[in-house]
């Protein structure tokens, strides 16, 4: 893609998602790739959430131990205990609705 600017050189950009990259620019593609490529890091595996996210799934017991890793405005979970708590969430709004609708009908 060429964007004109007030300037004296005509800057191009690659846009992978518009296509295939021109026979002239080959180059572009094997950068492109090289920066898609499988970069794990190690947050990979976690969630983050706020201290309202963890107060909405009653985790706030957990702040301070090694479950949950501080970071900025809130916390990193392991991916695969956050679903266990939101599952438990759910059913647990689940049953008390479930509740509600017994009792007044």
């Amino acid at each position: 893609m060429l964007l004109a600017f007030d300037a004296s050189q005509i800057p191009a950009y690659f846009i992978p998602a518009l296509g295939p990259v021109l026979k002239w620019c080959s180059s572009l593609e094997s950068l492109t790739e090289e920066l898609e490529g499988g970069q794990t890091s190690i947050y990979d595996n976690y969630k983050f959430l706020t201290k309202e996210d963890l107060e909405k799934l009653n985790l706030t017991n957990l702040i301070g131990t090694n479950l949950l890793r501080a970071y900025m405005h809130g916390f990193f979970i392991d991916f695969r205990l956050y679903k266990k708590a939101r599952l438990l969430f759910f059913l647990l709004f689940l049953v008390k609705d479930i509740m509600q609708l017994k009792n007044s009908g």
